[in-house]
């Protein structure tokens, strides 16, 4: 029976040795790289093209907390009343806007916004809840009930401006306002601005009245018979 010496077992050992620790670092490449990727591949997928990227995810969600408006109460809830006479209710917080409906005598709204200044406030008609428009604050025809500036202020465009234009050679008196318009060699002051609203025309000459007039936003009324029925053509 052949025996292998002393030496030959030693190198045999040695080589079986080098054998494992290579297979080992064949398997495990260096240590910790392959736990390390898939960790990553686990816990940051791949996102979609619509989805924000982590970061903005969390300051979107941040900000649509609801301790951000948590601290805004409801608004408090405003009576307001027509005492003693009819009140106008305009498109907008002014007279220089078009009336849409009548706020009379007796009859309550709810407002829900006012104006910066909190003279105006927003309130649907009464006799067409559909329609909601402005009522003035300070004459003795309006009672509140409520914190009025508790309200929130609502932005309204500005009106468009509206003109009465004589086209007579005569001076007209626009009543209720007691404005005096002049004839039409006075261009361009025979046009000045009106409130939308219904006027009376008298024509100066005669002192008689020429008829009435409906001035709307962003319409130019023009008054071209005086009181003898002369027509006459606008320059």
């Amino acid at each position: 029976m052949y025996s292998r010496s002393p030496s030959s077992r030693i190198e045999s050992m040695l080589a079986a040795l080098c054998v494992g620790a290579l297979a080992c670092n064949l398997a495990g490449g260096q240590p910790g790289q392959a736990a390390t990727a898939t960790a990553t591949n686990e816990t940051a997928p791949v996102a979609d093209a619509t989805d924000p990227p982590p970061s903005e995810a969390a300051a979107s969600t941040a900000t649509e907390s609801p301790t951000a408006t948590s601290t805004v109460g409801p608004p408090p809830v405003v009576t307001v009343s027509a005492v003693g006479g009819r009140l106008n209710v305009r498109r907008g917080p002014g007279p220089e806007y078009d009336t849409v409906g009548a706020f009379l005598d007796g009859q309550s709204s709810t407002a829900t916004s006012r104006n910066q200044a909190g003279d105006w406030v927003l309130i649907s008609v009464p006799n067409r809840p559909s329609v909601q428009g402005w009522i003035i604050m300070t004459t003795k025809y309006t009672a509140a009930k409520g914190d009025v500036m508790g309200l929130p202020v609502a932005e309204v465009e500005a009106a468009v401006p509206a003109y009465i234009r004589n086209c007579t050679p005569h001076e007209m008196l626009i009543n209720p306002t007691g404005v005096i318009v002049l004839g039409r060699g006075n261009s361009p002051d025979n046009q000045p601005r009106f409130f939308p609203g219904e006027y009376t025309v008298i024509d100066q000459s005669t002192e008689v009245e020429v008829g009435g007039v409906t001035v709307f936003e962003g319409k130019t009324i023009d008054i071209k018979k005086d009181s003898g029925g002369t027509s006459y053509k606008c320059p």
